[in-house]
C-alpha cells in the first residue's frame, strides 16, 4: 500500500515536470493551421460561454439602449474597427481573416444565441486568446449599449440600411471630413443624435478634444477608434474645415421647452446653495476652451452632463472643474438644461 502511494506521488511529480519538457523542446505545435481537437475546440467555447453567462448576472440593461439615434454612430464604429473580421451587409470578410483560429464568428449567424446582458459583458471586456479586444472606451458602457442595440439589428439588416447607418463609413473612399459627418452632422433632421454637432466650434476647442482622444485624456470607444490614424495635420485641417462651418440646425422634432426661472437661474448665474456654477460662466461663446452648448441634441447634452456628474469625464483640469461645477444637479435639473439648449439654434444666443 505504501509503495502504492510513493509511486502515485512520483507520478505526480513527473507529469508536470514531462509536460514542460515536452514544451520545451518545442513538441507542442501552436500553428493555426491544423485548428484545435474537437475536445479542446467544446471545452474552450463551453468555458466561455459560462464565463459570459455568469458575468452578465446582475447587469440591468436600461430602458432607453434600443434608441434608433444611437445605432448611427454604432453602425460607423462598427464598419471602422468590427467589420473587417465579422463582415458586414456590404462587404465580405477576407481569406486571411477567415483563416484565424477561432475564426471570429458571422454575426448575422450568431447574434440570435445570446441575451442583450451577455452581449454587453463581450463587447465591454472582449474575449481572451480570439483577438477579441475589450471595448477601448472605459466607463462608457452607454456606448457599449449602443453597440449591443446596433449588434441586435444587425442580423435583419440589408445592404440599404447599414450604408444608411454607417454613412459615409461605409462607402470607405470619403474625405476624412465625410467621416466625420456620418456621426457630427451639421443637421438634426435625423432626430435626437447622441453625437455632439461640431461645425462651429473653435479651432482651439476642436484641436484639445480631437488631441485628447489620440492621447488617450478622453475616454471614448467610439471616438479613440475614429482618430487613432489621424496625422498632426488632420486634427489642424479638421479642427480648421468645421470651425469654419455653420453650426447645426433645429429638427422639426425637437420641442422648444417652457424656459422657467430655474433654467435661466442655473444658466445665468447658477445655485450657489448647491454649489451649482452658471453655464454661462464658461459656455457664453468668449471663451474658445469651453464648447458651445446651443444647437446640441438633448440626447447628447444629458449623457454628457450625466457623465460629469458621476466622475465619468474627469481628463483634464477643465473637465475636472466641470464634474465640481454639476456634481449637486438633480436629474431634473439635467433634463432641463439638456431641453434648454436642445432648444436653441446654435446661431443663436441664450435667452
Amino acid at each position: 500500500m505504501r509503495r502504492c502511494w510513493k509511486c502515485l506521488v512520483a507520478t505526480a511529480g513527473l507529469v508536470p515536470v514531462a509536460g514542460l519538457l515536452i514544451a520545451w523542446l518545442g513538441l507542442v505545435p501552436v500553428g493555426a493551421t491544423g485548428g484545435h481537437w474537437a475536445v479542446t475546440e467544446w471545452f474552450l467555447h463551453w468555458t466561455m460561454r459560462s464565463s459570459v453567462r455568469t458575468a452578465a448576472l446582475g447587469i440591468e440593461k436600461p430602458a432607453s439602449f434600443e434608441k434608433e439615434a444611437h445605432l448611427r454612430v454604432a453602425a460607423a464604429h462598427f464598419e471602422t474597427g468590427c467589420a473587417e473580421c465579422h463582415g458586414s451587409p456590404v462587404e465580405r470578410r477576407s481569406a486571411e481573416v477567415l483563416a484565424m483560429l477561432p475564426p471570429p464568428p458571422d454575426l448575422k449567424a450568431s447574434i440570435g444565441q445570446w441575451k442583450d446582458e451577455e452581449l454587453f459583458v463581450i463587447v465591454r471586456d472582449g474575449l481572451r486568446y480570439t483577438g477579441m479586444p475589450a471595448w477601448p472606451g472605459r466607463g462608457r458602457e452607454n456606448e457599449v449599449w449602443s453597440m449591443v442595440a446596433f449588434l441586435r439589428e444587425l442580423p435583419d439588416m440589408n445592404a440599404a440600411r447599414y450604408q444608411e447607418l454607417a454613412g459615409g463609413m461605409s462607402a470607405g473612399k470619403g474625405s476624412a471630413f465625410s467621416s466625420c459627418l456620418s456621426c457630427h452632422s451639421q443637421s438634426r433632421e435625423d432626430g435626437d443624435d447622441g453625437s455632439p454637432v461640431i461645425a462651429g466650434q473653435s479651432e482651439l476647442y476642436l484641436k484639445q478634444a480631437l488631441n485628447a482622444y489620440i492621447d488617450g485624456d478622453r475616454e471614448s470607444g467610439f471616438m479613440e477608434v475614429a482618430v487613432s490614424k489621424l496625422e498632426p495635420s488632420d486634427i489642424v485641417d479638421a479642427a480648421h474645415h468645421f470651425a469654419n462651418r455653420t453650426g447645426g440646425k433645429l429638427s422639426a422634432k425637437v420641442t422648444a421647452p417652457a424656459v422657467d426661472t430655474r433654467v435661466l437661474t442655473l444658466v445665468h448665474t447658477g445655485d450657489p446653495v448647491q454649489k451649482v456654477a452658471g453655464c454661462n460662466a464658461c459656455h457664453d461663446g468668449r471663451n474658445p476652451r469651453y464648447p458651445l452648448l446651443a444647437g446640441q441634441s438633448r440626447s447628447y447634452l444629458r449623457q454628457q452632463l450625466l457623465l460629469f456628474r458621476s466622475g465619468g469625464r474627469k481628463e483634464s483640469a477643465t473637465e475636472l472643474l466641470m464634474s465640481q461645477a454639476v456634481r449637486n444637479l438633480s436629474n431634473d435639473d439635467v433634463e432641463r438644461l439638456a431641453a434648454y439648449y436642445a432648444s436653441i439654434p446654435s446661431t443663436g444666443t441664450a435667452r
